[in-house]
């Protein structure tokens, strides 16, 4: 029946068709196509037939061979117009004109969104005009939830890969969680440069994308409590930029050369970029960045486009710089742009790039995207910090009781800024929570826990306008009285026990120890990040680790990536009739599942020779132990020595070494002796350990002064040395530094060793 018949006057959908025919044919058109394949869609015989006329006599052969390998003949397409008034004639006798009118209002919306469309997909679309697409589809009159799904789901794709990252995961995760509104949003805040092409980098996208998650979660008390800090964005080419606009375009294949040469000249490089110019588009941004967090201080963080991924975390590889932020906008326009300069340079240097290789990523451009981010905290005193803050982990991949699982996770805290968190320290500890378990704590007595309690904290120095450490106890009894929580961060050392704060607190009468006994005991705390590890795992369909920091008053979300993981490990036998003579050690302390097999070489730093030599020394011996790492046997070779290895703070608590020294070895292994005073730490969850995990290599602290241990010292220090005929130019190293050639030093045989964590028992020994 025609429209225009039916009813005493036409419905209100003819109306608007008419208009069209008037106005707009092209869209006209476009609304017949999609009326017609709404009807096919839902059944209506012979609608497929308004878009095409099959040649004659082919239609029967294309049924009888729909996977012939000729091409399709073309068929004869009848026009738009045609098209359009057959189709919603067709579709006035089968549909209300209530529906027919939501379908056509719904399609034109859809339609106004085709700029954006092209904005997002179109190839080489500066990062500029994508914005400028967003803010014009925002001023529209289209909100989001009036789109189809796969227009929503699509444009939600697309701007992930164009803001954020192409890579498949992430995207499939995005799309589920962001809204193009959330684009927008973002689009704000970035630091436009030229024509700017590039993405937003790793560590920008997870914590955007945690943190829209959470905020749609509905989950108590983390979608109304956990915030994100005010963050601003360069976009990834923007190193590019900085590379040419200084020529300096031939350091991007440095990567290439002699990794003791780009050792070597990294120094140099580092200040060759901090005495370079910056592009003045690039500078007005950054203008209006200072304006923002005037008053704030800041932090400059890598965000690259390889970093924070599933098996490449890139953890603490590239630089991340304090700023106090204070003094005139010239300063601290100068200050920030030396920060990021830095950062750039980082991308160059010997452990990055000796990372990318180990993961096939040397040949991919790097490129460096910067995340500007006020730093959480608060004033007290002459410092700018946090009241804590830490890094937690979905799983807990060292554990320290066969009672906690893998999946009860792992938090580490400590006061002020959450870099003696995620950092190795050869002088302090950080407290460690399993939030599954939180009643098994690692220190059990006093003694330990006072000894083993975080005596230092790192601040921001408003004063001077330096990151700086302080002791806690210092800074505790100058400005303990002015800090927020303190009741849930401390507890009193008694002659035999810990005891928690009770009454009036006198920190000069008692001795104070960081404990978080009131924060994991008595607040919302723990739940909450169990809460959120389990809420993350389940979106990303990953594990996942996070850095967190609480300011007094809200907890904040600093970072958001899939958790390294060592995968297809099981708990090993340990056989029980071994002859003595052939076993070399023994363990029974934070066992972790896992064998090693074929070891051919052992690298023995000998703690009491390593802890005789002067700091300068003590670095040569960091460098040796990289050389040897390059000469031998690639997964074949372990690495054994005193104390905590890679630590930041007093070499003399562990050898010196970076990844880029120990990439290739296919176990460390750390002793601690009480004589010595090394002590090997729990150090899962700082960069270093996330270093090991992804790269598979096996960690194993050994305790010889335990009863009930063995370990066969003669071995390692009565063996011939290797390390002046590989190395000769280092023989004056040789007290301290020992390469045992396994198979010459046991007459054929070599080292095999078993980990069982469920029993907590690790053995090596001498295998045929």
């Amino acid at each position: 029946m025609d429209p225009d018949t039916r009813h005493d006057s036409p419905p209100e959908w003819w109306v608007v068709l008419g208009f069209l025919r008037q106005i707009d044919r092209a869209l006209l058109g476009r609304l017949g196509r999609k009326m017609t394949h709404h009807l096919v869609w839902n059944g209506l015989v012979g609608a497929e037939r308004l878009f095409q006329r099959t040649p004659a006599g082919s239609e029967a052969d294309l049924d009888d061979n729909p996977d012939d390998n000729r091409p399709l003949p073309r068929a004869a397409l009848a026009p738009d117009s045609a098209v359009a008034d057959q189709a919603f004639r067709l579709a006035a006798e089968h549909l209300a004109d209530d529906e027919i009118l939501a379908l056509i209002q719904s399609w034109i919306k859809e339609d106004k969104t085709t700029f954006l469309k092209a904005a997002v997909e179109r190839f080489g679309m500066p990062l500029a005009e994508v914005a400028d697409a967003l803010q014009r589809f925002q001023q529209g009159d289209v909100e989001e939830r009036e789109l189809s799904s796969a227009t929503r789901v699509g444009l939600r794709a697309g701007l992930t890969r164009r803001f954020l990252t192409e890579q498949p995961e992430f995207v499939n995760t995005a799309k589920k969680y962001l809204e193009i509104g959330d684009f927008h949003e973002l689009a704000q805040r970035i630091v436009y440069s030229g024509r700017t092409f590039g993405r937003l980098g790793g560590k920008a996208a997870g914590l955007f994308l945690a943190s829209k998650v959470v905020a749609r979660s509905g989950v108590a008390g983390l979608a109304g409590e956990l915030r994100i800090p005010k963050s601003w964005f360069i976009p990834s080419d923007g190193l590019f930029d900085f590379l040419y606009h200084n020529d300096l375009g031939e350091v991007i294949n440095r990567k290439y050369d002699d990794p003791e040469r780009v050792r070597l000249e990294y120094p140099h490089l580092v200040q060759l970029f901090k005495s370079s110019l910056f592009p003045q588009e690039m500078l007005r941004g950054l203008s209006t960045v200072l304006d923002d967090l005037e008053g704030r201080p800041i932090i400059v963080r890598s965000s690259s486009l390889l970093e924070d991924r599933l098996g490449s975390a890139f953890s603490g590889k590239y630089k991340s710089l304090f700023l106090a932020n204070t003094g005139s906008k010239r300063q601290r326009m100068i200050a920030l742009t030396d920060a990021i300069a830095e950062v750039y340079a980082s991308v160059f240097g010997p452990d990055p790039i000796e990372y990318r290789a180990r993961r096939g990523f040397l040949d991919l451009h790097e490129e460096m995207a910067i995340l500007i981010q006020e730093v959480v905290g608060r004033k007290i005193g002459p410092y700018f910090l946090p009241i804590y803050s830490g890094v937690a982990f979905c799983n807990n991949e060292l554990r320290w009781s066969p009672r906690i699982r893998r999946e009860d996770g792992l938090l580490r805290l400590v006061m002020g800024l959450g870099t003696r968190a995620v950092d190795r320290l050869g002088d302090d500890y950080p407290v460690l929570v399993a939030p599954g378990q939180p009643g098994l704590r690692l220190h059990q007595t006093r003694d330990e826990a006072v000894h083993y309690s975080p005596k230092k904290i790192d601040v921001i120095d408003l004063q001077s306008g330096g990151f700086e450490t302080v002791d806690v106890s210092t800074f505790l009894a100058a400005h303990g009285e002015r800090m927020p929580m303190l009741r849930q961060l401390i507890s009193f050392a008694g002659h035999d026990r810990l005891r928690r704060p009770v009454g009036l607190i006198d920190l000069t009468k008692e001795m104070a120890v960081v404990t978080f006994e009131g924060l994991i005991a008595d607040s919302p705390f723990l739940g909450r990040m169990r809460s959120l590890l389990q809420l993350l795992r389940e979106a990303m369909g990953t594990p996942a680790d996070v850095e967190f920091a609480h300011d007094g008053e809200h907890l904040y979300l600093l970072q958001c990536r899939p958790q390294g993981m060592s995968e297809g490990l099981a708990p090993v036998t340990i056989p029980r009739d071994l002859p003595p003579e052939r076993v070399l050690f023994t363990a029974n302390r934070y066992i972790s599942d896992g064998r090693v097999d074929d070891l051919t070489h052992v690298v023995y730093v000998d703690p009491e020779a390593y802890g005789r030599l002067d700091a300068d020394t003590m670095r040569e011996v960091g460098r040796a132990v990289g050389r040897l790492n390059r000469l031998l046997p690639r997964r074949h070779f372990a690495l054994l020595g005193p104390g905590r290895w890679g630590s930041r703070g007093d070499i003399r608590l562990g050898v010196p070494v970076t990844y880029a020294d120990l990439s290739n070895t296919c176990i460390l292994m750390e002793i601690a002796r009480g004589r010595d005073g090394y002590v090997p730490d729990l150090s899962f969850g700082t960069h270093f350990f996330q270093d090991l995990v992804e790269s598979a290599i096996r960690y194993l602290p050994l305790y010889p002064d335990d009863s009930g241990v063995t370990f066969n010292e003669s071995f390692f220090t009565g063996s011939p040395n290797e390390l002046a005929a590989l190395l000769p130019d280092l023989a004056h190293l040789s007290d301290a530094v020992r390469v045992i050639d396994v198979k010459k030093a046991s007459g054929g045989l070599s080292l095999r060793i078993l980990m069982d964590g469920d029993s907590d028992e690790a053995v090596g020994f001498l295998a045929a």
